[in-house]
């Protein structure tokens, strides 16, 4: 399959957005900041608080990527012998970073002193058991590797959907997902004793709780792959938009205890909605929307988000950990620098980790127009 350039595109924005959002935490006050316009006070914190919604973004752009070669026909899924042939090249896609990284942290972590505790979290962290458990669904080596255990767990499934979700029955899971998910984490906010500035919970984030995501990314492959994506890039971008702003308002009041936790639950729908909306503007051919997500900075930035998205928390936390105690020129000086050293060893992951197989690094920085055939198989992390 020919790399897809919008969908590169929107990965980078998703993962420019959980960056900024990590590099920000705890930098926000509880009420504020505001900007001054007509004489109102229009607050900021829903656009600097949600960057972390890359996440959800990166989920449903998963399912799309995973299950466009198979809606094409590029790829077929016809028996388990498509199902195991699947498994192997996306355990060589996602293990070889994964492992790096994990063993990384781990060795990082054992600097502070080797426990019964941090043994248990290796062997759950090198067994791809850490989001199977409530205590260790976020890594505390490297807590944002919790997205990329959700999404090893649904490539795990993915065989399974796909040899199911032939024909219509893809519309029928869609529906059945779309209900259980958003059960399951109303169920998880009401029971459990969620705090209104949480980010992040097993039992609201585990794989059963965000199936949902995956599941529309494949619907959005489906019908994009049969040419049924209603060509009106304008009017689903504005909607998107307007959908991915309320979601932001209501999950920053959540986050500020305005609104109670169990309002998230339904407020993930409005916010996948409204990315399924700019996702299908962006498919949209000669558009403006294709044209500025094609841009090739932006593309790259996409095509590394593995690796940007792998290594940037551990880095924060060496190169910069109290970044909320600086004052706001120190605090603008180290973001860009932890951005730029992020992005420097990204671009090493991603030459010499991710694709050490390609001969031609210039294709994998889009320098020559060999860059054009660059696969979509990318993971989308968050």
């Amino acid at each position: 399959m020919d790399r897809v350039p919008v969908v590169n595109g929107l990965r980078g924005i998703a993962i420019l957005g959980v960056m900024l959002c990590h590099i920000a935490a705890g930098t926000v006050p509880p009420v504020g900041p505001y900007l001054s316009l007509l004489g109102n006070e229009i607050p900021l914190s829903p656009l600097i608080t949600n960057g972390w919604t890359g996440v959800n973004l990166f989920f449903i752009l998963s399912g799309f990527v995973l299950y466009l070669p198979y809606a094409a026909g590029e790829r077929r899924m016809a028996d388990w012998g498509d199902g195991f042939a699947f498994y192997r090249r996306r355990c060589r896609r996602l293990l070889p970073l994964f492992y790096v990284a994990a063993i990384a942290v781990s060795a990082l972590a054992a600097t502070h002193g080797i426990t019964w505790s941090w043994l248990t979290e290796v062997i759950l962290l090198l067994t791809l058991a850490f989001t199977l458990t409530p205590s260790s669904f976020g890594p505390p080596f490297d807590v944002p590797l919790w997205s990329i255990g959700v999404e090893m767990m649904f490539s795990l499934f993915f065989p399974v959907i796909a040899l199911r979700a032939r024909g219509r029955a893809l519309a029928r899971w869609l529906w059945i997902v779309l209900v259980m998910a958003l059960a399951l984490r109303v169920l998880g906010y009401l029971s459990h004793s969620t705090t209104a500035g949480m980010w992040l919970s097993y039992s609201t984030d585990n794989i059963t709780c965000r199936l949902d995501e995956f599941v529309l990314g494949m619907m959005l492959a489906k019908l994009y792959a049969e040419h049924r994506l209603p060509e009106r890039p304008t009017l689903f971008g504005i909607a998107g938009l307007v959908l991915v702003a309320a979601a932001w308002i209501g999950l920053d009041l959540s986050l500020h205890g305005v609104w109670p936790p169990v309002a998230r639950a339904p407020l993930y729908d409005v916010l996948d909605t409204g990315f399924a909306a700019i996702i299908v503007a962006a498919l949209a051919r000669g558009g403006r929307i294709a044209a500025t997500l094609s841009w090739a900075p932006l593309q790259l930035v996409g095509m590394m988000c593995y690796s940007l998205y792998i290594w940037h928390w551990p880095i924060l936390l060496l190169a910069a950990p109290d970044l909320d105690a600086l004052s706001w020129p120190a605090f603008l000086a180290a973001g860009a620098g932890l951005l730029l050293l992020t992005f420097a060893v990204a671009a090493v992951s991603y030459r010499f980790i991710e694709f050490r197989h390609v001969a031609d690094w210039r294709r994998l920085f889009l320098l020559n127009e060999s860059a054009e055939a660059t696969s979509t198989s990318a993971p989308t992390p968050g």
